[in-house]
């Protein structure tokens, strides 16, 4: 769905899993040190770049390290493209009930062996 950038947690980028207008899941393959008591500054780039990137303040949630990679959930607090984000989320909803989202690809649910 996208990557995150914040040099306070990681040199590396994570991969964003999933987004909503509160929070996000983010993904590390390597593992990182999240201070739940600090708010951190990530810039997030989606796949979906017809908004460009997105600067979000968010506090930790809780973090989860295991075999090296770590995932961590972020609440969103007010940050400059607070807007941008509710405006991106409102029109992934509008899309999914179009029909315009993921499930109008899948052509046939069937496991076809070639």
């Amino acid at each position: 769905m996208g990557r995150v950038q914040c040099q306070e947690i990681s040199a590396l980028p994570g991969s964003l899993i999933d987004i909503s207008a509160n929070g996000c899941k983010i993904f590390y393959s390597v593992p990182v040190t999240i201070h739940l008591e600090d708010d951190y500054t990530l810039v997030v780039q989606l796949a979906d770049n017809t908004i460009g990137d997105l600067t979000l303040i968010c506090h930790p949630a809780w973090a989860n390290e295991d075999s090296g990679q770590t995932i961590v959930g972020m609440s969103i607090l007010r940050s400059p493209d607070s807007k941008s984000l509710k405006d991106f989320v409102e029109s992934l909803k509008s899309k999914s009930q179009e029909g315009q989202g993921g499930q109008s690809q899948i052509v046939d649910s069937k496991c076809q062996f070639i």
